[in-house]
């Protein structure tokens, strides 16, 4: 059985970076980020990639976005926020050579943390068949090792199923074609490949926010 250490799979899997205390800006090099998005232009995890959030230190719930954006000198140009507050950093090589100083706006009342994660380029909604999440689970793998570093792939637990984000702290059920049921607590669920079976289908409630691994032998 694989096992992984605790800096190893907070490497990994959701990278947090302490800042300073309520803060309202936080402040990268594009280079930093660029060593963790090249894994994005890799191939043999198309339907993956690396994504960048900020959480709330005490919640854990992800925090609002409210500006993000690069500059250098004269040089100045805002970044894409997505509906669920992921900062789409560009990946360009010509941005790496420049190195432009990278800002993220929060919430003044709070502290956020960076995280980054690996998740699936879409959301899942409605009826997700057992080879729709079976596809994942090797590119979630291989990214997971890549960002690990040379010897990762010993000690990287796998990839079990997926973890389920699902927005407004959604409480309710998901409904598998055997009959089973599992619920959503607070807009968060974890289910396996076994869970669904092959050639079975699992049917959500609603559209996800975010589509993360799920390793149960992490711990």
């Amino acid at each position: 059985m694989k096992k992984l250490s605790l800096a190893l799979l907070t490497a990994a899997v959701g990278i947090t970076a302490a800042m300073p205390s309520y803060a309202q800006e936080y402040m990268f090099t594009y280079s930093k980020l660029f060593s963790h998005m090249k894994q994005n232009a890799k191939e043999g995890h198309d339907d993956v990639k690396v994504g960048f959030f900020f959480l709330n230190a005490n919640t854990k719930q992800l925090c609002n976005i409210e500006k993000a954006w690069m500059e250098k000198e004269e040089h100045y140009e805002e970044l894409t926020i997505s509906p669920y507050n992921e900062v789409i950093v560009p990946l360009d090589n010509n941005l790496r050579s420049a190195n432009p100083l990278v800002f993220v706006r929060t919430p003044m009342d709070m502290r956020c943390d960076f995280s980054m994660v690996v998740m699936t380029k879409e959301p899942m909604n409605g009826e997700v068949s057992y080879d729709d999440v079976k596809v994942l689970l090797p590119q979630m793998q291989v990214i997971l090792e890549q960002l690990g570093g040379m010897f990762a792939s010993w000690f990287t637990p796998d990839v079990e199923g997926v973890t389920l984000e699902f927005p407004n702290k959604l409480n309710s059920t998901i409904q598998f074609s055997n009959g089973t049921t599992k619920p959503i607590v607070d807009g968060k669920a974890q289910v396996s490949l076994a869970e669904i079976g092959e050639g079975g289908t699992m049917t959500l409630p609603a559209e996800t926010a975010r589509v993360l691994p799920y390793l149960p032998k992490a711990n």
